[in-house]
């Protein structure tokens, strides 16, 4: 019995030995697959890193940015989720370097725009066939999101206006609007720390204009104010909130031009393409400045229930990213918030 006993506590030690040593090389295998994907991503985005240390620290957020792409891609199945520009970056680093809304966001002073009919609306539409979409530009690691969405909106506006599309100058918002929100003093914008689209429209209307991006062009930090009133391009005539009823924000897109929005960007960093209609993703945590600019169907039929429809939203993380700079998102049911902060201006030449 005794030998028995033996034999069976060296044969349990010895499965626990291979075990450990099987567990060991399958993890080894996997760190090794994904130092692999990591060197990939490297070459193809031009990433280089200063020092052997923050390159084990960058692999580790890689790593674990791969996992979070593999939660995100079971939580928002309809769209393709994976490696983006952004996977070496923290959720922290991104959301501080890559977004920029305020977060304590009023609008109850703002106009709003008047009900439209909406019977007739076309089922599919998009600004950029019409030619009042400039090319997808790139914020870098600034938090200017707003700044972009603001031109982005004024440059359709006055493209309908006008016939002629303008590229705007984000970086004389960065550098030179300190506007601040009506009801709440304390929410001004802030270069790359921050902003609101309507506080940005309130400070081209009161400066007298926007210059282009040729006469004031973006480089992604904040500098002294260079703004030269003779050489404004584009001005605010008045802009208006749009109510949450997703269907006056597309009445009010395909009338009035691409419209102001914000979104949560939750799901953003490892987006790659597809129509992104999470299972959660909260209407309250709005971050991320985007322009509407057309909404569509085709395409997108899940589980065979038919056409399900989608908004189409410029980004501003460059056209490396996403569908060519642009992303869909699930649209009718206020997906991410997108309804809660949508704006359109009025534009006249300044």
């Amino acid at each position: 019995m005794a030998l028995l006993f033996i034999f069976l506590v060296a044969s349990s030690c010895s499965l626990v030995v291979t075990f450990a040593e099987e567990e060991k090389n399958v993890l080894l295998q996997v760190t090794e697959r994904g130092e692999e994907s990591f060197v990939m991503f490297m070459n193809k985005y031009g990433k280089k890193y200063g020092s052997r240390e923050e390159y084990i620290h960058r692999l580790g957020v890689f790593l674990s940015n791969m996992k979070r792409a593999a939660m995100n891609q079971v939580l928002d199945p309809f769209a393709v989720h994976g490696v983006t520009p952004f996977s070496d970056l923290s959720q922290e680093e991104f959301e501080a370097f890559y977004t920029g809304i305020l977060p304590s966001y009023s609008s109850n002073s703002l106009p709003t725009a008047p009900q439209l009919p909406v019977d007739g609306l076309p089922p599919d539409f998009d600004w950029r066939e019409k030619g009042a979409v400039t090319h997808v530009k790139m914020q870098g690691a600034c938090g200017a999101c707003w700044a972009f969405s603001t031109t982005g909106a004024m440059e359709g506006a006055y493209f309908i206006s006008s016939g002629k599309l303008v590229n705007l100058s984000e970086q004389q918002l960065v550098d030179c609007d300190h506007m601040c929100d009506v009801e709440s003093r304390t929410d001004c914008d802030d270069g790359c720390k921050g902003g609101l689209m309507t506080n940005a429209f309130e400070y081209v209307r009161e400066a007298g204009g926007l210059e282009d991006e040729n006469s004031y062009p973006y480089v992604g930090t904040r500098g002294e104010c260079k703004f030269e009133r003779e050489k404004a391009a584009v001005g605010v005539l008045n802009f208006s909130k749009i109510s949450m009823d997703e269907d006056q924000i597309s009445a009010n897109l395909v009338r009035n031009g691409p419209i102001a929005v914000g979104v949560n960007a939750a799901f953003l960093q490892t987006y790659i393409g597809g129509v992104s209609c999470p299972l959660i993703c909260s209407k309250r945590h709005v971050n991320h400045g985007v322009l509407l600019v057309g909404y569509g169907a085709k395409g997108f039929a899940p589980l065979r229930l038919g056409n399900r429809p989608f908004w189409i939203i410029k980004n501003s993380w460059s056209d490396r990213w996403g569908e060519h700079g642009y992303y869909r998102l699930c649209k009718g049911h206020g997906m991410c918030g997108i309804h809660t902060m949508a704006s359109a201006v009025v534009t006249t030449e300044a």
